[in-house]
């Protein structure tokens, strides 16, 4: 038995199954799974089967499912759990979270930022990543913008607050996750970027975790890059979707101005996502141009991308 492209050491694991070494490491001193197999000629590997297993595991965690639970079920059961949790209606309503975001907002003007770390971190742990970044990141952005324009909070509060959301989100992607083995293969290839002049990068933040969790490639440029140095960027990485962040504070006219110059320089085959509360960022129906107000547009984005791809 000669055994190929199959995961011979937790490294491996964790690569094709975009769980962290050090959780698979965890589960094995826990519960003894995952458990290597050897093949006649004494060579010690994790079979197709637990690499499946595992994959849906780290769906289903990332949707909100505690990890303890998961370990009962077995791989049909494990793919019934993520086809409900996919495709449950949107009528159903998750359980409240515990911390509300004006209960946030109180926290951060009175600078009890432990606490604000603490319950963004609980929230993770309770219902998800995937239901923090939409129910808690992105709303709370918005609040905390505004409670800035009302005086409620400072400057300094506010930028606290854009370290402490970008610490958690990396600090729980880390613990729970890591890029497939195929991450740079994977597709849709995103890149990730923000106009000149445009500064706030929190939403690209949150689009990239909403990207990771469903198995896209995303590629961060970072903020204020001209459309020039975009196209090019795109070419050179062969580019899926360019997904380009607008604040409120951009000018509308150069929002659009912005998207038609994109719209005219990138190769016919790349997607075009606008999103943020600027009001230039437009539908754009008839085009390539898809226009993003909330991040739990994401999966459901991605998921039509693929369809059309075959």
């Amino acid at each position: 038995m000669k055994l190929q492209n199959v995961p011979g050491d937790l490294f491996d694991l964790a690569g094709e199954t975009g769980l962290s070494r050090e959780l698979l490491r965890l589960w094995q001193v826990q519960s003894g799974f995952p458990a290597m197999e050897h093949s006649d000629e004494g060579h010690s590997y994790f079979p197709d089967w637990q690499v499946r297993r595992l994959r849906s595991i780290r769906r289903l965690i990332a949707l909100g499912e505690p990890p303890a639970r998961l370990f009962e079920l077995e791989e049909d059961e494990l793919a019934a759990l993520l086809e409900y949790r996919t495709r449950a209606p949107a009528g159903i309503v998750a359980t409240p979270a515990a911390t509300t975001v004006a209960e946030y907002v109180v926290m951060l003007g009175s600078n009890a930022f432990a606490e604000v770390e603490a319950a963004m971190q609980s929230h993770v742990v309770e219902h998800g990543l995937e239901d923090f970044v939409v129910t808690v990141g992105a709303p709370l952005c918005t609040a905390v913008g505004l409670a800035w324009e009302q005086g409620r909070v400072t400057i300094a509060q506010e930028h606290v607050f854009s370290d402490l959301l970008v610490r958690t989100l990396r600090a729980c992607v880390s613990t729970l996750f890591q890029p497939f083995g195929h991450a740079l293969q994977a597709r849709p290839r995103v890149l990730l970027c923000t106009p000149p002049g445009e500064t706030h990068v929190l939403g690209l933040a949150m689009v990239e975790v909403m990207l990771l969790l469903q198995d896209c490639r995303a590629i961060h440029l970072g903020a204020g890059l001209p459309e020039s140095e975009v196209v090019r960027a795109a070419q050179d990485i062969d580019a899926d979707i360019v997904a380009i962040s607008f604040s409120l504070a951009h000018h509308p006219a150069r929002t659009l101005a912005v998207l038609a110059a994109l719209d005219a320089s990138l190769p016919s085959r790349t997607d075009i996502w606008a999103g943020g509360n600027n009001v230039g960022v437009r539908d754009g129906r008839g085009t390539r141009i898809s226009g993003f107000r909330s991040l739990a547009d994401i999966p459901s984005a991605v998921e039509a991308w693929r369809q059309r791809q075959g």
